[in-house]
């Protein structure tokens, strides 16, 4: 059975990731290494040939000087080797302009010239210096044309150079801003292949640590490392959800289950309590008493636990308008007869007379608020709850005065079965279940609870909720 290929491990990724940006950079040398040398060619030929075309004009010159003077000295003296040095001078200047008249754009010039040097080749002989020196000054002044042609000649090639060199600057240019946009790419490329594995890696840590039921199903798709921490994030969501519900199957069965013997246990009680299956001594009615106390803890214990249990199961909240004001004032009814117990009195500041939300899960932070502030409260102190807007949310602050919570605490008190190391002034033994009720409450509705610092309270806890204005 033939293996899948393999993804690139991480190392291997970004070892070819760095090859591969370098070949641009190794294309971008090589150009430049191929442009200098061929400025460097071009700029040795056109030297070359410069300096052959000066020399070439300063021994014309020579020559010229060397012609007028051998023609000038045979025309008096008739000996044959002036005649011979004056046929040399003239063939060697002619050799010397058929080479420069190769590169010149002077055809008319080079004719007169030649034509000039046949006639006095064919007259110099047997003419007199009179005779000879009309012709020799025409060959002067066109020789010193001809100088000025290839001094011309050299500054339009000097010209030329200049503009080859920029050109192939200019070429270079280009070529490294395109090579350097293609290994910028290259490395934006490799960046994106390892950073969208990353982000992915990330998103699936946030979902497993917000228990998000949304866990992303595209596999990972990147170096190998990655793809297989990819598989092990996945495997352990998974896991986390088996667990989760083991956990909520368990909760709900053990609560359900504890209800049953629990109601028994007090209604023999109360049936105790009543003595109606026998008088009882003071004795006995103490040890009923405590059983009596005993069990309506264990009821609250487990109102909680199932409490807490619905508000894990519950589907997405139902929003709609509610006067605040009402939804306030019936939860401190509810909580009336436990405040006016340890003599707590609410003193209530509502700045937001609507507020769109859901109505069960804002009560049930509510209750669990009143019910913390009037269980860790000092007696007869205040309860302040304000309700108000702070930019674009709604805020709900509920505090008191008792014993304060440490900064290293505050956040931990908001995880399940936390409780603070301050002790309770009402008869329930605390499950440690409030606040962690109000931070999944205010989750559900899409804000956050935490403890803060007020200057007219020990402690206090805000819940901060998105606020909808009333459009009416």
């Amino acid at each position: 059975m033939r293996m899948p290929v393999q993804p690139a491990s991480l190392r291997q990724f970004v070892l070819l990731s760095f090859f591969m940006a370098l070949i641009p950079l190794g294309v971008l040398l090589w150009q430049s290494h191929s442009a200098l040398s061929d400025v460097s060619r071009y700029a040795i030929a056109e030297a070359e040939s410069s300096v052959a075309n000066v020399r070439r004009a300063e021994n014309m010159q020579k020559l010229v000087n060397d012609i007028e003077r051998s023609v000038l000295q045979f025309s008096i003296l008739k000996t044959d080797a002036l005649s011979q040095l004056a046929a040399t001078h003239l063939n060697n200047y002619q050799q010397n302009l058929g080479s420069v008249c190769l590169n010149l754009s002077q055809p008319v010039l080079c004719a007169q010239q030649q034509q000039q040097l046949e006639l006095l080749f064919n007259s110099y002989l047997h003419e007199s210096n009179e005779e000879l020196s009309p012709i020799l000054q025409k060959i002067r002044q066109q020789q010193v044309q001809l100088t000025q042609v290839i001094w011309a000649l050299l500054e339009q090639r000097l010209q030329q150079q200049q503009v080859y060199a920029e050109e192939a600057q200019s070429h270079l240019a280009w070529q490294t801003v395109a090579l350097v946009v293609l290994t910028l790419l290259m490395v934006l490329w490799a960046c994106a292949r390892i950073t969208a594995p990353v982000k992915m890696l990330d998103t699936m840590i946030r979902s497993i640590g917000q228990a998000s039921h949304h866990f992303p199903h595209d596999k990972v798709d990147g170096p190998r490392e990655l793809t297989e921490l990819g598989e092990q994030l996945r495997w352990l969501a998974s896991r986390l959800q088996q667990l989760e519900a083991l956990r909520l199957i368990l909760l709900r069965h053990a609560s359900h289950e504890l209800k049953t013997p629990l109601s028994s246990i007090r209604e023999g009680c109360a049936l105790l309590s009543e003595q109606l299956v026998g008088p009882l001594n003071p004795q006995q009615m103490e040890v009923v008493s405590l059983l009596n106390g005993s069990a309506d803890r264990l009821s609250v214990l487990t109102e909680q636990l199932l409490d807490y249990n619905k508000l894990l199961q519950q589907a997405k909240p139902e929003f709609d308008w509610h006067d605040s004001k009402t939804l306030l004032q019936n939860c401190f009814n509810d909580h009336a007869l436990s405040l006016q117990q340890r003599e707590q009195k609410i003193v209530l500041d509502c700045q937001l007379p609507r507020i769109y939300t859901d109505s069960m899960l804002f009560r049930r932070i509510l209750d669990n608020l009143i019910n913390n502030a009037q269980a860790y409260g000092a007696e007869g102190s205040q309860v302040w709850v304000n309700l108000r807007q702070h930019d674009k949310f709604m805020l709900l602050d509920v505090a008191n005065n008792g014993t304060g919570i440490p900064a290293e605490l505050r956040a931990k008190l908001f995880e399940p079965f936390q409780r603070g190391k301050a002790p309770r002034f009402d008869a329930v033994q605390g499950s440690g279940l409030g606040l962690s009720i109000v931070a999944d409450c205010a989750r559900l509705l899409g804000g956050l609870a935490e403890i803060i610092d007020v200057g007219y309270a020990d402690v206090c806890i805000q819940v901060r909720l998105p606020l909808v204005e009333d459009a009416v």
